[in-house]
Parts: C-alpha cells; structure tokens; sequence
C-alpha cells in the first residue's frame, strides 16, 4: 500500500504541473500531500524518501513564486575604527549622606571605565550603578513614608488551610488578628 502511495506521488511530481507559470498552488499542494503522508509514519527508508520529495517540492514552489535566494554577500574590509558614543560627565551631589557619596564615587568609577572602553557590559554595569545613586539621592530630598511591617508571628502560623495567604494572613502576621481559622472545629 505505501509503495502505491510513494509511486502515485512520485508520478505526480515528475510530471510537470499543468498550470500557469504564476499558479505555484500545484506544488503547495503537492507539499501538503507529502506532508500528511509523512505524518502517517513509515520506516525510515520511507520518511527519507519522503523527505528528500518535499525538499524538492519547497525548491519547485520557490522557484515558482521566484524567492529563491541569491548569491551571499560578504563583507571585507576593516571594521571602522570610529564610535558613535559620546561620553558622559561625572555626577556630584551636594549632600553628605555617607551611603549617597560611596554611590556617587562608584557611578563616577563606572563613568570613567565606559568612557575609555565604551562596551556593553561596562555602560550597563555603569548605567545600574549610577540609577541607583540618583534614586538614593531622590529618596533623601523626598523621603517617603516607609511602612514597614512589624512581624510579629511567623507565615506558618497564621497560612490558612491549603495554603492560601491574604489579608487576614497579613493582620494575623502583624498580631492585629487571630488566626482562628487554624483551630480545629469541634
């Protein structure tokens, strides 16, 4: 039965399509027919086989549709020797926030290592130091209010049945409830 089927499709494809030149649906077809066959499954001679058909198929369609790819384009030469980075300043702060000056003195070591070998790697490292100078030195100017939570029972005590943690789980974590829902119902 498959050696029907692979005869049937190798007829098909030698033959030359009887459509236009600019109706490529004969070989689209032909690649879905080979397609399903191939998903059908066989031995490994027969997938082979099928195969190389759809390989051969694909480069008829892309013939068709005029899309076969052209030559290779290689570039020769020396690579340019000219950057398009411009080099950034170093920053200052007037605070005297010990943490704030460590920050600063870091972003202006990354700024000087960037600006002399501009690399990805060092304008990231470079980038992160320096958004995190600025945050702490905008957090001092506008301290916001920190809520901080006081814990005053652990997660385990307080987690509702299957482990489910939400708004009561917080309060009883915080010693304003009581974890009632962990008592045994009598």
């Amino acid at each position: 039965m498959n050696r029907v089927i692979i005869a049937i499709l190798f007829i098909g494809v030698v033959m030359p399509p009887l459509a236009t030149a600019n109706d490529c649906t004969y070989w689209q077809q032909q690649i879905n027919q080979v397609s399903r066959w191939s998903n059908n499954g066989g031995n490994a001679d027969q997938q082979r086989r099928l195969q190389r058909q759809q390989s051969y198929l694909q480069s008829q369609l892309a013939k068709c549709q005029g899309t076969t790819p052209g030559p290779i384009s290689v570039a020769r030469g020396q690579p340019s020797n000219t950057t398009s980075y411009t080099p950034i300043n170093y920053l200052s702060s007037d605070n005297k926030d010990a943490e704030l000056q460590q920050l600063i003195a870091t972003c202006n070591r990354w700024i000087g290592i960037s600006n002399s070998s501009p690399t990805f790697e060092n304008q990231s490292t470079r980038d992160s130091a320096c958004r995190t100078a600025t945050n702490k030195e905008a957090l001092l100017k506008n301290p916001k209010q920190t809520s901080e939570i006081k814990i005053k029972r652990s997660t385990k005590d307080c987690i509702k049945p299957n482990n489910i943690i939400d708004k009561d789980v917080k309060e009883c974590m915080q010693g304003l409830k009581e974890p009632d829902w962990n008592k045994v119902k009598n």
